[in-house]
């Protein structure tokens, strides 16, 4: 192995020192494993993703775990000035040098940041011609979709880390000694949810439509989905922190995976099916011996006040001397104990999500949320204590008119008032923050077939938000730029020719000449309704779920009927309960 640059392993020394939780094994004779981050040290400290592969490899005596993250604005001048290959953090090992590597893909912008970290560990940007390890991507992006990812890397392992990862290592320790094609094949035909890109022909139709996958060398003509079967209790947690980063002195539990209230837009709600919640006492000990450690504890959910006794096990926390976090609130779930304990916890801003302004279009995405529920949240969070509110809002919903945006801007105008009238009483008046993002549609959910909104009406609606809100005081418009939202959209809902997009990007080209350059037109893949009957990129991947019932689900929606949550004791309309 080449010597690794000072400077490098200097920074990674540095970064290491103020690490709990790493861990460096000896290699020798080892599987050695490096997972790609395709974001920043900082970020990925709090990823947890990131942290179930690495608890995973780390526990088994056959192998090692590294990682390797996206240059930040401290390392990237020193891989330049260094012309260094991309590094591992923990033994400064060329990415390149490793025996497999992995990717954890959480969002589809991410992508083309993985692209331009295999570009810098000399592995190049197309798999067909690369050599030395495989490249296999995990994480939410390839599960809801894999073909965009298909010219980059070698394969895909879908399905939770829990329980895929463990037969995938174990075969692909058989498969070690064999050429690339024939591994791959080995491990298709023998690890559940290994999908290989090379093993699939894509059929095409007329005007360039996707017709179906023909699979080669014994390839499943599916990829069934592997889901962990153990005790919520089990979910992840954090495996190190740190001070100084975003969440780095958190100690991170998942205290549920996936999420009953069904909203027609959530991709999470609907592959994580069944939802699986534990309960509050099931975390009170790691809970504890984090707030004793001076910690604080940050709750993970798709809504952490669905969690039975989550005010018992925050009261708890708060009483031990520690501070307590969570990811998402629902409005009509919210208690005054929750709120005291965040406020306590010195939860500066607490976030609740309308997702649209009015109910008629909340019905559209079965939010099942009304203003009294949101007036009831804003009254609790401030009579607790806490001082500033944020808002989610999406525009662009299926549906969505001038109207609509009308009565977002209203909601809004009443929620802050009532926001001013009950901090009046406390003597202090906080920011009310109004976060606004373009609805992107992603696959396995009801509007799967349905169109992105065009960006000029996008554009327009929300000129409009911050137009007419920019008069209230102690009131913020905070929004994503909608081109990106619809990169997003070509990648979530994109076949494999967007793959030259995403290498273009990974180059430094700006989006337009990314675009041209890689003959990739948006309006195709973002803004183009599909037909019922159309193959659909992801249509080889099988979550379990009938696609007749988000078909149907997208027709209450167009009617702006309400569904019931998912109840999986009783309930089998989306089959994947049987």
């Amino acid at each position: 192995m080449i010597r690794p640059p000072w400077p490098l392993v200097e920074h990674h020394k540095n970064l290491l020192a103020r690490e709990r939780g790493t861990v460096v094994k000896n290699p020798g004779g080892r599987l050695r494993v490096v997972v790609l981050y395709p974001n920043t040290y900082q970020v990925g400290l709090a990823n947890l993703g990131l942290a179930v592969l690495y608890g995973l490899i780390n526990q088994r005596q056959d192998a090692l775990c590294e990682r390797a993250f996206l240059p930040d604005r401290v390392s990237l001048p020193l891989y330049e000035k260094t012309g260094s290959p991309l590094l591992s953090l923990e033994s400064s090992r060329p990415v390149a040098d490793f025996d497999l590597i992995l990717a954890s893909l959480s969002f589809e912008n991410d992508a083309p940041h993985l692209a331009a970290m295999l570009a810098r560990s000399g592995l190049g940007l197309e798999a067909d011609s690369r050599h030395g390890p495989l490249v296999v991507a995990g994480g939410m992006v390839p599960m809801l979709n894999p073909e965009p990812l298909a010219g980059l890397v070698d394969a895909c392992l879908l399905g939770e880390a829990e329980a895929a990862l463990p037969p995938f290592l174990d075969r692909f320790q058989e498969a070690r000694g064999l050429p690339r094609p024939q591994a791959l094949a080995h491990l298709a035909r023998h690890v559940p949810g290994f999908y290989a890109p090379t093993l699939y022909e894509p059929v095409h139709g007329p005007h360039g439509l996707l017709t179906g996958m023909t699979p080669k060398s014994g390839a499943p003509a599916r990829i069934a989905v592997p889901r962990w079967r153990g005790p919520a209790a089990g979910l992840a947690r954090s495996v190190f922190n740190a001070p100084g980063p975003e969440f780095g002195e958190m100690t991170l539990l998942e205290v549920g995976r996936g999420c009953g209230h069904a909203c027609r837009f959530c991709a999470a709600g609907h592959l994580m099916r069944p939802p699986r919640l534990g309960e509050g006492a099931d975390f009170l000990e790691p809970a504890l011996a984090a707030a004793r450690r001076g910690e604080t504890v940050g709750l993970v959910s798709a809504a952490v006040s669905d969690l039975p006794g989550v005010e018992d096990l925050a009261g708890k926390v708060v009483a031990a001397g520690g501070r307590i976090s969570v990811s998402s609130l629902r409005a009509d779930r919210l208690t005054p104990e929750l709120a005291r304990a965040l406020a306590a916890s010195r939860h500066q801003t607490v976030a609740l999500a309308p997702e649209a302004g009015s109910e008629r279009l909340r019905r559209v995405v079965n939010k099942r949320l009304d203003e009294q529920n949101l007036a009831r949240a804003v009254e609790t969070l401030i009579q607790a204590g806490v001082p500033n509110l944020r808002l989610y809002f999406m525009l662009g919903l299926p549906t969505e008119n001038d109207e609509d945006v009308g009565e977002l801007i209203a909601l809004v105008r009443r929620l802050r008032q009532q926001m001013v009238s009950a901090s009046r009483a406390r003597g202090r008046l906080g920011l009310l923050t109004v976060s606004i993002s373009a609805f992107v549609p992603k696959p396995f959910t009801p509007f799967q077939w349905e169109p992105m909104a065009p960006l000029k009406a996008i554009q327009a609606r929300l000129a409009r938000v911050k137009r007419e809100l920019k008069p209230l005081a102690n009131l913020k418009v905070a929004s994503e730029v909608p081109k990106y939202a619809q990169l997003q959209a070509v990648i979530a809902r994109g076949d494999r020719r967007v793959g030259g997009l995403v290498a273009a990007l990974a180059r430094g080209a700006g989006l337009p000449q990314a675009y041209a350059s890689a003959g990739v037109d948006p309006e195709f893949f973002a803004h183009r309704r599909r037909e019922r009957q159309e193959w659909l990129p992801w249509s080889l991947v099988d979550h379990g779920i009938d696609p007749d019932y988000l078909w149907g689900e997208r027709e209450r929606a167009l009617a702006a009927k309400q569904s019931p949550e998912c109840a999986p004791s009783t309930c089998r309309r989306c089959g994947v309960c049987g």
